[in-house]
């Protein structure tokens, strides 16, 4: 609940001062908030294992003879499964931390 929220429908008084102090003397809380940032440096990391390559069926064969009869071009077409482990991670490297007086923070509605 902020202060305001409080007294929506009364208004706030200034600040009493005590009539007087006692002599054993007196405690009183004084709050302040702050924005605290904590960056963090966050790097991928991926490592390839050994790749796997494997063959799938019979390769296709088709060979083309040119129009003057003088050479063949023969083709081989195999399919090939390669199977590549991979291992993901991320590196956090935590930087400095960083510190500031919250802007506009009354002490009173601060930590609610």
């Amino acid at each position: 609940m902020h202060i305001s929220e409080a007294y929506e429908h009364e208004p706030i008084l200034p600040y009493q001062p005590e009539e007087s102090c006692p002599t054993s003397g007196c405690s009183k809380i004084g709050t302040q908030c702050v924005d605290v940032s904590a960056p963090l440096t966050l790097t991928p990391i991926a490592t390839a294992g050994t790749a796997v390559i494997t063959c799938q069926g019979m390769p296709s064969v088709v060979c083309v003879t040119d129009d003057e009869g003088t050479s063949c071009t023969v083709t081989v077409t195999q399919r090939v499964c390669v199977a590549v482990p991979i291992r993901y991670s991320v590196v956090v490297n935590p930087d400095d931390p960083t510190i500031a007086c919250a802007a506009g923070a009354e002490s009173s509605s601060c930590c609610q």
